[in-house]
């Protein structure tokens, strides 16, 4: 009966170190998992980054291109209003001349 209590301590044993060693491969395997989780989040925020400066940039460019348009418009405006005051000014040069 000694050699039963003996094989049931031996299994027991062995039972006991392989659940150990189950439980730290799937500590391993959490800590690998955790790892590959941080990088891919460390990927999509660096991806999200990269995205958001290029919209910054193409709406910095959109806007240095809207303020060149409106700065042309407000110089061809200028422009002709000054032609328009000079052929009012012709206009009611040359009616003063009628009249006279």
């Amino acid at each position: 009966m000694g050699w039963i209590k003996a094989l049931a301590i031996g299994v027991a044993v062995i039972v006991v170190f392989s659940m150990i060693g189950v439980i730290l491969h799937l500590f391993y395997l959490a800590i690998v998992a955790i790892a590959i989780g941080a990088v891919v989040a460390l990927v999509l925020k660096a991806r999200g980054r990269l995205r958001a400066g290029r919209e910054e940039k193409t709406r910095k460019i959109e806007a240095e291109q809207t303020q060149a348009t409106l700065t042309r418009r407000q110089l061809d405006v200028r422009a002709q209003a000054v032609r328009n005051q000079q052929d009012v000014e012709d206009e009611l040069a040359r009616l003063k001349r009628e009249m006279d």
